[in-house]
């Protein structure tokens, strides 16, 4: 009796962990897409469209023009390498050229683990 008690809380642990696993795996941002990451937006280089990047990495979470230099940039939500929730952003030129990106983490890192 003792030994099939042990093996059914042994097998709801399993399944409890299998579950956040694969709740985990995506992040805590879902996006239309494929599944960001680092590997993903560094293949985004100087000179891409919108078009391209849309195709490689899906629609942007937000979008916000700056008159003042006639650019604009896309910014992605996304779980970085190292586990932390970070955005994405690339910015585009008058023309819709890639001329930069960066990545920074939301919060400084402290929701790691969370």
């Amino acid at each position: 009796m003792r030994g099939t008690r042990n093996l059914k809380s042994f097998a709801v642990a399993a399944i409890l962990g299998a579950s956040l696993a694969a709740g985990c795996a995506g992040g805590p941002f879902v996006a239309h897409g494929p599944q960001r990451s680092d590997d993903l937006f560094s293949q985004i280089k100087p000179g891409a469209t919108e078009a391209e990047v849309q195709r490689l990495v899906g629609p942007p979470d937000e979008a916000m023009a700056f008159p003042g230099t006639h650019t604009h940039a896309w910014s992605y939500r996304y779980t970085d390498t190292w586990g932390f929730a970070a955005d994405f952003s690339v910015t585009f030129d008058a023309e819709g050229r890639t001329v930069s990106t960066f990545s920074k983490r939301i919060g400084y890192g402290g929701d790691h683990g969370k």
